[in-house]
């Protein structure tokens, strides 16, 4: 029963998962056919076997996602959010009890991210063939070296949790771990703004008000319409034909073809809804037209004082082993010292101030804005480099 292909063999897999109380997971999907990924197989592996799923075979999954869903099941993966995402999107359930193995990896000095293949080898020594990546997943029946594929791509990751969770436990950071995949299991967490869309396409930003309020119903437009047809929006009509328009908005049908690129069959399907997408958004008044939202540049002194927080951070997460990528963006330090400058450091929503981030870096770098001092040496040897933030020695003239 290695290819599950009915529902009597997904409940005994179901059965063996909860006789296991944890299984592994990955999903091979087609992003790029369809207005939503298309579902192309789920492997499952628990603490006896391995097994492929086949949605095509077995539509209903809900039994295994229900799975998923389910708080006394640990749930092990690589790189899990897109995956969990679409989960969340078919079965409507949020997941639960999740460990995100790339995420283990990057507390355990293995960086992040970091690929599935090379963590496999640097933890089991085990390398696995890649021929399959870019494989035509809907295909059936399914090829021996995909099947191959697809069960060495869920079979290692139990024995690699099992191993990450050593070290972790060894070094006292599972609990870290574990609160930061805890993000994936609030319903927040699946809750996607698509409102500000149309402010992804390339050139938006050099569009007058009145342009962005024309690209905004256009881009609405085709959504509406790839969803109905199920079709990648991208696919109904490009981003460059909808910047065009939004530069030169036509009033009628006619005025479209001057636009280069669109196509006879695209006029004739679509440009009436286009022309009334456009007249929509020319009889908004102006006040209600979007505008591109404005970033502003933090003082040069900020800048410079996020670059040495930055500095401080790098060279705490060296002494760890711990991948400063997890631990605080540069957008984040440089909050946190605007935050600081405007007295509302505790108030603010920077997640360097919440949990283990605290605890480790956070509260150093309060300390630091707050007028510790910081003592820095380059010697030779590992680590190259010796830091001291002393708060004893705060002074009252705060960075």
């Amino acid at each position: 029963m290695t290819i599950v292909t009915s529902t009597r063999e997904l409940e005994k897999v179901c059965a063996q998962i909860g006789e296991s109380g944890r299984f592994g997971m990955d999903l091979e999907f087609i992003p790029e056919r369809t207005y939503s990924p298309e579902l192309c197989l789920v492997q499952v592996s628990t603490d006896r076997d391995a097994f492929i799923v086949d949605p095509l075979a077995v539509p209903d999954l809900m039994p295994l996602w229900e799975q998923v869903a389910d708080p006394g099941i640990l749930k092990v993966l690589h790189a899990a959010e897109q995956d969990l995402d679409l989960v969340h999107s078919w079965s409507k359930l949020v997941p639960q009890n999740i460990m995100d193995i790339q995420i283990a990896a990057g507390f355990t000095g293995f960086g992040y991210p970091v690929g599935y293949g090379k963590l496999l080898n640097q933890l089991l020594s085990v390398s696995i063939s890649k021929t399959e990546s870019y494989t035509d997943w809907m295909n059936r029946p399914l090829t021996e070296s995909q099947i191959h594929y697809a069960l060495d791509d869920v079979r290692h990751l139990l024995p690699m949790y099992d191993r990450l969770a050593n070290r972790l436990r060894e070094g006292g950071r599972l609990g870290w771990v574990e609160e930061e995949c805890r993000r994936y299991c609030t319903p927040e967490y699946y809750e996607q703004d698509r409102s500000l869309d149309y402010l992804r396409v390339k050139g938006a930003s050099s569009l007058p008000r009145r342009g962005l309020a024309v690209l905004q119903e256009l881009c609405h437009f085709r959504d509406r319409e790839a969803y109905r047809l199920n079709k990648p929006a991208r696919s109904i009509i490009g981003d460059n034909i909808l910047l065009e328009l939004s530069r030169r908005p036509p009033r009628q049908v006619d005025e479209i073809k001057r636009v280069r690129g669109v196509r006879p069959d695209q006029i004739r399907q679509y440009g009436e809804q286009i022309i009334k997408a456009v007249q929509q958004a020319l009889n908004r008044p102006e006040d209600l037209c979007p505008t591109w939202p404005s970033f502003k540049t933090p003082p040069r002194r900020e800048v410079l004082i996020g670059d040495i927080l930055f500095a401080v951070q790098k060279t705490i997460c060296y002494d760890l082993d711990l991948a400063p990528e997890l631990v605080a963006s540069r957008n984040d330090l440089q909050n946190l010292v605007r935050a600081h400058r405007e007295s509302r450091v505790e108030e603010s929503q920077v997640p360097l101030l919440e949990g283990w981030r605290r605890q480790i870096v956070g509260q150093a770098l309060i300390d630091l804005l707050d007028g510790a001092q910081l003592e820095i040496q380059v010697v030779k040897g590992d680590p190259p480099v010796r830091m001291l933030v002393d708060p004893s020695t705060k002074v009252q003239s705060k960075i």
